[in-house]
């Protein structure tokens, strides 16, 4: 889907958000020019882990590249299913859809203590069950002090240009039109496309 030239750069603004997001969710309105930003691995750029699953690495991927991510403080770029060596003095950025499994993942590295500090990014709304649930699961394995922030940060589309967004939403036209599709398949797919449609006016300012 594409906007009119006269409106805000959607990817850039996208980038901003990740910006903030990599610098563990504070201002980061004086770093949004790379050669602006205080050297790797400094107290104001801190070296951190990106953790990601599959949606989330689309999401990256046409934004920033290897480099970019190192400048960010990026030292390794990880798969959240992927099997992941500890490395406790330093702190990972989570960036992931909100999901049972996703959450199941991340309460274990918790309890690992896989990285110094757990800084949880949502692609999109964290349903309070989940939330609940996640919670007495980093309580029972006392590793709660592990996680630094968890933020809903509204990101889920993929911005292709300056002025172009895809949802991403694989064999969407399949699932609207197949005869094996359900009630609930069909809702559950129609809601996924609205917090898409969401994230991309909340990210632009315009809610």
């Amino acid at each position: 889907m594409s906007l009119t030239p006269a409106s805000v750069s959607l990817k850039t603004a996208q980038l901003k958000a990740v910006y903030r997001m990599l610098a563990f969710n504070e201002d980061a309105d004086t770093f949004d020019d790379d050669y602006q930003l205080p050297p790797a691995g400094s107290s104001h750029n801190q070296w951190k882990i990106l953790i990601y699953d599959a949606a989330c690495r689309s999401i990256i991927s046409p934004l920033l590249s290897v480099s970019q991510l190192r400048r960010r403080g990026v030292t390794l770029h990880l798969l959240l299913n992927s099997d992941r060596e500890p490395i406790p003095d330093v702190p990972a950025v989570y960036f992931c859809r909100p999901t049972k499994e996703n959450l199941a993942i991340i309460a274990q590295d918790c309890a690992k203590g896989l990285y110094g500090k757990a800084h949880l990014n949502f692609v999109t709304k964290l349903d309070r069950e989940l939330m609940e649930d996640f919670a007495k699961l980093v309580v029972q394995t006392g590793s709660l002090d592990v996680v630094a922030g968890v933020h809903d940060q509204y990101l889920d589309f993929v911005c292709l240009e300056q002025q172009l967004f895809s949802l991403s939403k694989k064999n969407s036209y399949a699932l609207y039109n197949g005869s094996g599709a359900s009630e609930e398949m069909m809702e559950n797919a129609m809601t996924e496309i609205a917090y898409g449609l969401f994230s991309q006016v909340a990210t632009i300012g315009k809610v």
